[in-house]
């Protein structure tokens, strides 16, 4: 099984405090709630990230000078800088964004503790990444790789498969390999 989801098919939809936009890119199952779900957040300005209690999370700066994020309750703070700079959490923590030099972009895995861990690598290609029998999502986050028949990806698009990838070209990716618990 191999999905290509594509970055120019996803629609924006404005978060509820007027803070940014969502685009997301994939998810299981279609319909909530979700095992997980990979999206691309647009940051506007400082704000509460939502919780989400039994999920666990891994965003990355993909875009943007930076973001903070303030952990309220361990009264702890982290630095998301470029080059895809990226923190792992607990979704039902209380955190607090704020963005010292404007707007940002940020990519975002979240997944269910009770059924999925989740790892991540960043990987340049031309590569080949065999998770073996591991579902992996494949984010493009710079340049034009291509998949091993040829297809071309874009910045923003995203492969879903549950077998390894090989791929050519040139570019920056993010691999995520969800494993079942």
């Amino acid at each position: 099984m191999l999905t290509i989801h594509r970055w120019s098919a996803t629609r924006a939809v404005p978060w509820k405090n007027g803070g940014g936009i969502t685009r997301e890119l994939a998810r299981h199952p279609e319909n909530d709630p979700f095992h997980w779900r990979l999206s691309v957040a647009e940051v506007a300005s400082d704000g509460p990230f939502s919780e989400f209690p039994g999920v666990d999370r891994l965003i990355a700066l993909i875009d943007g000078a930076g973001m903070d994020l303030k952990f309220v309750d361990e009264a702890v703070s982290v630095p998301l800088r470029p080059p895809l700079g990226w923190h792992r959490f607990a979704g039902e923590s209380t955190v607090y964004a704020t963005l010292p030099a404007g707007p940002t972009t940020d990519l975002n895995l979240m997944w269910r503790r009770d059924l999925y861990d989740a790892s991540l690598r960043v990987l340049e290609a031309p590569v080949g990444y065999d998770p073996v029998g591991r579902r992996m999502l494949v984010f493009v986050a710079a340049g034009n790789p291509t998949l091993g028949d040829g297809t071309s990806l874009m910045v923003g698009d995203a492969v879903e498969t549950d077998g390894g990838v090989s791929l050519g070209g040139t570019g920056t990716v993010m691999v995520f390999v969800l494993d079942p618990r």
